[in-house]
């Protein structure tokens, strides 16, 4: 394997851990706030995100290991670049709505499923089995949770609006799940 190779190893392979640690902390978080505790489905799909992300994260780090990744420093470096995104989105969970909160998750899952993307490509470019496993795991873990987040939304934004003005459209939440599904069935495919 290259020097090229391994370098862009380390990098990657750190910055994942960086953004599934983030990704895993502020999900706990959220699962400490009473106001998503009370949506059952929603807690048990955060749950799973979390806890895939830290099986994820200890794998990551032994791989880092492995290729003789420091993981202080260049860790460090790592967190800042990969996570900057993230930053703002989980800066104050107890600030958030729950609507906020699980807008957020999306995009963090998206990220990381991107990365994931990246991470593959790189180990089927290198020939790092044990990389490509972790990355089509991550891969094939957090794309389907976008979906399904996504899915919980309008629910989780119609009840939010509901406490504030019960006069609210009670189809609203099923039209707008009706155009999400939509939307995503027009995507171009390639």
């Amino acid at each position: 394997m290259s020097t090229k190779h391994q370098d862009s190893i380390r990098q990657y392979v750190n910055d994942m851990i960086g953004l599934e640690t983030d990704i895993s902390k502020a999900i706990r978080g959220q699962l400490d706030d009473d106001r998503v505790t009370r949506r059952p489905v929603l807690t048990a799909l955060l749950d799973g995100i979390a806890t895939a992300s830290e099986r994820r994260i200890e794998t990551l780090k032994s791989i880092s290991k492995s290729e003789g990744g420091a993981l202080g420093a260049a860790l460090k470096e790592s967190v800042t670049t990969a996570t900057g995104v993230l930053a703002g989105l989980y800066g104050k969970v107890r600030e958030h709505s729950v609507s906020r909160m699980v807008r957020d998750d999306i995009v963090a899952q998206t990220t990381a499923a991107t990365a994931y993307g990246m991470l593959l490509t790189l180990a089927l470019s290198a020939g790092h089995s044990e990389l490509q496993a972790i990355a089509q795991e991550g891969l094939k873990g957090c794309a389907p949770t976008v979906t399904l987040l996504t899915r919980e939304l309008p629910q989780v934004v119609g009840e939010e609006l509901a406490e504030d003005e019960p006069s609210a459209n009670p189809a609203a939440v099923q039209a707008s799940l009706a155009a999400i599904r939509e939307a995503w069935r027009e995507a171009p495919s390639t």
